[in-house]
């Protein structure tokens, strides 16, 4: 689980970086599966943390495409033994 949540925690923050911190964190706090600090810290995953990892990605290449995907990609590099649909 922690795995997740430090995977997740990541893509906020690149996002952020992209994005800007209000847009970024906007769009990950509407997720359900996930309870977000203004930081963009995760906080909580609730449910399946795979799927929580998937509505987020899912969130964030809906606002910004192909972007999104290739700072997913460049993160999930880290965690080899997640695998994401996305990509």
């Amino acid at each position: 689980m922690e795995d997740y949540k430090k995977s997740i925690t990541e893509i906020i923050k690149k996002q952020m970086d992209i994005l800007g911190p209000t847009v970024a964190v906007s769009i990950a706090q509407k997720v359900p599966a996930v309870k977000v600090a203004p930081t963009g810290e995760v906080l909580e995953v609730i449910g399946d943390p795979n799927s929580a990892l998937e509505q987020v990605a899912e969130a964030y290449i809906a606002f910004s495409g192909e972007i999104s995907k290739m700072i997913l990609r460049s993160v999930m590099k880290t965690y080899p033994e997640i695998n994401i649909n996305h990509l």
